[in-house]
């Protein structure tokens, strides 16, 4: 009997788990072996797929009784009926194609950034020194920034969503009303979603890139903004 995939999966999984609680204990500690390499990790791509996997778990062991996939009736069924009727195979891999697309865009919008912030203050000091950047490193970097955030947040974000919304019950909405409801469900979505895109995010780049918080900040507004407004232009 072939045992590799079967060692393969077993080494990934404590290590996924080691990632997993170090990231949210700190991710510049849990970035350190991978900072300011220069080259994508192998590793940090096997933790996305891990995360995906266990996304997909949580969706099929956590059902929302709110949710009638047969019959659609708003925003979040024809989500859930068209991930139902996704190839469970293409999952990750379209997962990791639109996390290394957005990385690669974000980490090019903050590049070109830097470089016309540097041109900018050598024009106005007429200076040869030019400041330092906001992104340091590669694009390479940023990808394992975007995989290792991803590889957390994925899972977490699916068990979240879904938890909340199993309070959306008939029964709980004639008690509270449906206004206290929806508060008490987006209540902490929000709150957990500032903190994952305004800590975890910024600092996944800030520690792979090897810079300040305000830094990372800088470089990933400037670039998220001229994403947003390129999607929605296009959309």
């Amino acid at each position: 009997m072939d045992e590799g995939p079967i060692k393969s999966v077993l080494d990934i999984l404590p290590a996924y788990l080691n990632f997993f609680i170090g990231f949210l204990r700190s991710p510049r500690a849990a970035f350190a072996p991978y900072a300011r390499t220069g080259r994508v990790h192998s590793d940090l791509t096997s933790f996305l797929l891990a995360g995906v996997g266990a996304a997909y778990l949580a969706g099929a062991l956590m059902p929302i009784p709110g949710i009638d996939i047969q019959n659609p009736q708003g925003a979040m069924d024809e989500f859930a009926g068209w991930l139902s009727h996704q190839d469970v195979k293409a999952l990750p891999l379209e997962a990791l194609l639109v996390v290394l697309g957005v990385a690669l865009a974000a980490h090019l919008i903050a590049k070109t950034f830097d470089r016309w912030q540097g041109a900018t203050a050598k024009l106005a000091s007429a200076s040869t020194l030019a400041p330092a950047p906001n992104l340091a490193g590669t694009a390479e970097d940023s990808v394992n920034a975007a995989l290792g955030f991803a590889a957390i947040l994925l899972p977490l974000t699916t068990v979240l969503l879904l938890g909340m919304l199993s309070l959306a019950t008939p029964a709980l909405e004639a008690r509270l009303g449906r206004t206290l409801l929806i508060a008490v469900i987006a209540g902490p979505l929000v709150l957990y979603m500032l903190v994952a895109i305004f800590y975890y995010l910024v600092m996944s780049f800030a520690a792979v890139h090897k810079v300040s918080w305000g830094r990372a900040a800088a470089a990933l507004a400037t670039a998220y903004v001229c994403i947003a407004l390129i999607a929605v232009n296009l959309l």
